[in-house]
């Protein structure tokens, strides 16, 4: 592929995706500059930082703006209507995953491997055929751009923090209370409303105490847009501790990413905001229930993962399929005490 082709890399919808595929996107930009254009959700580009390639803009449906003019389409995503987009729009080249049926709208793809055998110990379920082998995303975007002839030579996904972003999180966290260079532990204790994957604050609360406790440490609660309620019941919880809640507004993604590059240790859920922080190198306790560990497995030198084993997952459902005692067990049978346990070991 010549550096002087014009480049459209449409990016992931889910946060956590979308931050794994940076080192491949980065290596992109690197070879055509500004002849790339990225195409992903509004509120995730700013990510990717300063940068030559030009960014469009989407909302939640495709295709969003007229791809045409470009002569090589790679498509991180997994969907059948970003193939088709690429195809009506007639780009010549169009590289992406061959799942469901868009191999027939790709000109290069490569079909992911297969899971073969029996299910490791305490990965719990098969799933059904064809039993795609779960593998971070990180590692098969740099298979696709590596069909272009691009080698991704960093595959840690980096996010940058601009000094300006930097500076108004520690203006916040200053007008709340928080002393300049006072450690912190910060607490992502949002989720979708529902979510299997959420961590109920109470326990994030408990295990906060726990390293206030031993270290002195300030706890600092973030949540995303809409989730701030979980917020207020894990304020609630930690009364009569003094802690900090920069949630009104909630943070942007990239003040996000400020607030954990600022943080002695982070607290969180298997979600999108954890990407977000192990990106600028922060070092996580995570509490992992229905997602397999494998399809995050690259680059954990600074992460900690907790989870149990169950019969039923990882499942990957985002609503357990449980009702009573049993529903959402993956995740509230992870005892507070390991999360404050685990912490202790970034804080000692």
């Amino acid at each position: 592929m010549s550096s002087r082709e014009r480049v459209l890399v449409r990016l992931p919808a889910w946060l956590g995706d979308f931050v794994a595929c940076e080192p491949a996107v980065r290596a992109l930009v690197a070879r055509h500059g500004e002849r790339t254009t990225l195409v992903g959700p509004r509120r995730f580009l700013p990510l990717l930082g300063a940068s030559p390639a030009r960014a469009v803009a989407i909302e939640d449906g495709e295709p969003g703006p007229d791809w045409s003019g470009h002569d090589v389409a790679v498509l991180f995503t997994g969907s059948f209507r970003s193939a088709f987009a690429a195809w009506r729009a007639r780009i010549p080249r169009r590289v992406g995953w061959a799942r469901d049926g868009r191999y027939l709208l790709l000109t290069d793809s490569l079909e992911p491997a297969r899971e073969a055998g029996e299910v490791p110990w305490e990965l719990g379920i098969a799933g059904r055929f064809p039993r795609w082998l779960p593998r971070p995303v990180s590692t098969g975007a740099s298979e696709l751009v590596a069909l272009l002839g691009v080698l991704v030579r960093d595959p840690r996904p980096r996010i940058v923090v601009p000094e300006a972003v930097r500076e108004r999180v520690r203006t916040r966290l200053a007008a709340l209370g928080l002393e300049r260079g006072r450690r912190f532990a910060l607490a992502n204790v949002g989720a979708r409303a529902g979510s299997a994957k959420g961590y109920p604050p109470a326990h994030f609360a408990r295990a906060l105490a726990l390293l206030v406790e031993r270290h002195g440490v300030v706890p600092v609660l973030a949540c995303g847009p809409g989730e701030e309620a979980l917020v207020a019941d894990a304020e609630r919880a930690l009364a009569p501790l003094a802690c900090l809640a920069p949630v009104h507004p909630p943070p942007e993604l990239v003040e996000f990413a400020a607030l954990a590059e600022l943080a002695a240790v982070v607290l969180t859920a298997d979600n999108g905001l954890r990407h977000v922080a192990q990106a600028v190198g922060a070092r996580l306790v995570v509490v992992a229930g229905p997602t397999d560990p494998r399809h995050t497995a690259a680059h954990q030198e600074r992460t900690r993962l907790l989870r149990i084993h169950v019969t039923c997952g990882p499942c990957h459902q985002e609503r357990c399929a449980f009702e009573g005692a049993a529903r959402g067990r993956c995740m509230h049978e992870i005892q507070p005490e390991r999360l404050a346990l685990a912490a202790s070991e970034w804080l000692a």
